[in-house]
């Protein structure tokens, strides 16, 4: 019987706001196992939390009809699929190559669904809308429905989070510019929060070393995150968007440039509950950050309400 054998090329994809990120640390990996039925068990292991799409792709296999392998991987570890082989007196030869990119491609999303701006009840803020940088500077494509908003503050305010979710990335590793005339850096501790819709919220510009919440946690609607950083001379900023991966047929892209860089995530316009009623937020104008127990109680289980309405705060 031919040796098996099988090689990897492995890209982990990780979204930035303003330009693609790819990550040097291997996230998943996977193994296989041949059996005494001549069948070929693949597992996998996970060290990030949040779910994950994952495509492998099989090339010089003999013995068995399979080209590619699809799926969505939220679990630490767990059994991929098993190759079957057509003559069963016959082992199965294969080489194998993987990619995988977090999100869930194209979940369904709840439209009206009412977001909590994250700001303490009662804080009045201005937001602006940035535009993107990778497509004014280098003329990359825009993400689709690019939606990113910033605030400014003169103190260093709190951020929370505006709905339930996972805690599934954390930056926390750049200290504060020392600029006074800092107009943008790529620089900036964040956060990022899967929702059980298949949303993420990132929110960035946090003070390194002041994040409140930790990898894997499950944060409710106004749970704190952090403290927003200074950004220039007396000027604290933070900025926040929400997105959802929407490519299926997502593949890294070898000669890849911030010129030809194309996002796989589309970004959403949010309903918030504020002060001025339930809207979309527009650029340049003020809004006050309120909420009532039917915006935080969207998604939480009748355990979750009694432990507020007992403790107040979660």
């Amino acid at each position: 019987m031919k040796k098996r054998f099988f090689y990897l090329t492995l890209f982990l994809m990780v979204l930035g706001i303003q330009t693609k990120q790819f990550a040097q640390v291997q996230n998943i990996t996977i193994t296989s196992n041949a059996n005494p039925d001549q069948s070929v068990d693949f597992y996998y292991e996970k060290k990030q939390p949040g779910s994950y799409y994952l495509s492998l792709e099989f090339s010089n296999i003999s013995n068995c009809n399979i080209q590619n392998y699809k799926t969505i991987v939220s679990n630490y570890s767990g059994r991929l699929l098993k190759l079957t082989p057509i003559d069963k007196n016959q082992g199965i030869n294969y080489s194998f190559q993987y990619y995988y990119i977090i999100g869930k491609p194209n979940p369904k999303i709840d439209t009206e669904f009412q977001y909590i701006l994250p700001f303490k009840n009662g804080k009045k803020i201005r937001i602006n809308e940035a535009t993107n940088l990778g497509e004014i500077y280098f003329g990359s494509e825009k993400p689709k429905n690019w939606k990113n908003y910033i605030v400014n503050s003169e103190s260093p305010d709190t951020l929370y989070s505006m709905r339930k979710g996972v805690v599934v990335q954390l930056v926390n590793q750049y200290d504060a510019s020392s600029s006074s005339e800092l107009h943008y850096t790529s620089n900036r501790n964040s956060i990022t929060i899967e929702h059980a819709d298949g949303t993420f919220a990132i929110y960035e510009g946090l003070k390194k070393n002041s994040i409140l919440v930790k990898l894997g946690q499950t944060v409710y609607p106004q749970t704190q995150l952090g403290i927003m950083e200074v950004f220039n001379t007396n000027n604290y900023r933070a900025s926040f968007s929400i997105y959802f991966l929407y490519d299926k047929d997502f593949k890294f892209k070898q000669n890849q440039t911030l010129k030809n860089y194309k996002s796989e995530y589309e970004y959403i316009t949010p309903n918030f509950v504020t002060q001025e009623g339930i809207l979309k937020v527009e650029s340049g104008k003020e809004y006050t950050s309120i909420y009532n127990e039917a915006a935080l109680f969207q998604e939480l289980t009748n355990s979750e309400k009694k432990k507020y309405l007992k403790n107040t705060l979660f």
